[in-house]
Formats: structure tokens, sequence, C-alpha cells
């Protein structure tokens, strides 16, 4: 058993800062922590957008708090995400995240993160569209 406090992780130098400064992440469990799933508390700024593609892991993100959208890549299909929402993408859920209000988002990864990735590889939605950008994905 262990317990862990956001704000003493984040002391300790283990909030990630993506995007260019428009988004956080604290991974509060990761692959070394052996649960055989990872847990991070990601925050991003109003006007962030990432188009993303997850090929190893399945990831389930609970909204917190904000506004924003994630939209389907392969079917241009598209969600409101606000508070008290759930969304879930596997290997082949290629998506576009896009923020209004400041979103903040708690996500469980199976298989789990290391914890020190530090970029979300993104690419143009274009390439997204019409390839299979192995490159691009996160692993």
């Amino acid at each position: 058993m262990f317990v862990r406090m956001l704000d003493e992780l984040r002391k300790q130098g283990k909030e990630i800062v993506l995007s260019g400064g428009k988004a956080r992440t604290v991974r509060l469990l990761t692959r070394e922590d052996g649960m055989g799933f990872s847990l991070s508390d990601f925050t991003a700024s109003a006007g962030a957008e990432a188009a993303l593609w997850y090929k190893n892991h399945w990831e389930a993100n609970y909204i917190v708090s904000g506004r924003g959208a994630v939209k389907e890549i392969a079917t241009g299909k598209s969600w409101q995400l606000a508070a008290g929402t759930l969304y879930t993408v596997g290997p082949n859920d290629r998506h576009l995240v896009t923020v209004t209000d400041e979103l903040r988002i708690i996500s469980v990864f199976s298989p789990p993160l290391m914890g020190n990735e530090t970029t979300t590889r993104t690419v143009p939605i274009r390439q997204l569209a019409r390839s299979r950008p192995a490159a691009s994905a996160c692993s």
C-alpha cells in the first residue's frame, strides 16, 4: 500500500509540461508501480488542440472539469466533453481533442505508461485520416 498527493508529486518535479505549456500532466501511477495500469491527472488550457493515436494502449478519460470535444477521425463523429463525461479510446481510435474551457481529465492507461513520456507526438489531421503514421503514434 502507498499514498501519493498531487501537490507533493508536483513539488518533486513529476509534472510534465506538454504542447508548449498549454497542457500539463502528473503521472500518479506508472508501469513501475506494478498495478497493471497507469493513472494521470491532465489539464489543458482553452484553445489547446491535439490529434492523438495511442497505438499500444487502451485509455479511459473522465472529465473532472472544463469543456471541450473529442472527434473520431475515421468517422468524423464528435462528442462534447464536460464535467461528468467519460470517453474511451483504443489502439484503433485516432482522435482529435479540442479544449473550449480549461479541461481537467483523469486518465487510466492499460497497459501502463512508463511515466516519463514528454510528448503526445501529434500529427496533422489530414495525415491521420489518410495513413497509419507509426512514427506519430504514442507507444
